[in-house]
């Protein structure tokens, strides 16, 4: 008996790649979170425009659970800015897509995110430096 001239074996034969071509694509893309949970190292630091040397032993670690930030670490390597004004504490995003601020243990900052870069940005607050410059760090995977 030839399975091509059965109608009945080619229309299951027929379902059944439909079903396996279905279920092999349901992998989902990880979330901006996902990708950014990870450990970060200092490309530039800025402050008020001017270049900050010395960043090399700085590190951020971003953890989450799922598609929510849970908890980070600063290691500061010497690096006398600090956006989050501690070196342990919670961490979340205005947005977990698309987001343009973070809170980092109760500090805001301006914040963009891709897997490949982090860029974080705020201005020293008036009573700790006069000049109120703003700090601009550009983050990338350690």
């Amino acid at each position: 008996m030839n399975a091509f001239r059965n109608p009945f074996l080619l229309v299951v034969l027929f379902c059944s790649l439909f079903l396996v071509k279905c279920t092999c694509g349901t992998e989902k893309d990880p979330s901006l979170v996902e990708e950014i949970s990870k450990a970060w190292k200092i490309s530039t630091l800025t402050v008020g425009g001017n270049d900050i040397a010395d960043t090399e032993n700085f590190s951020l670690t971003l953890n989450q659970s799922g598609d929510e930030p849970t908890t980070f670490t600063i290691a500061t390597g010497g690096v006398a800015y600090n956006f989050a004004g501690t070196t342990t504490g919670s961490w979340s995003l205005n947005n977990n897509t698309n987001p343009t601020q973070a809170t980092f243990a109760g500090n805001t900052v301006n914040f963009t995110a891709s897997k490949d870069q982090l860029t974080i940005q705020y201005t020293i607050a008036k009573e700790v430096d006069k000049n109120t410059p703003t700090v601009r760090f550009v983050l990338v995977p350690r």
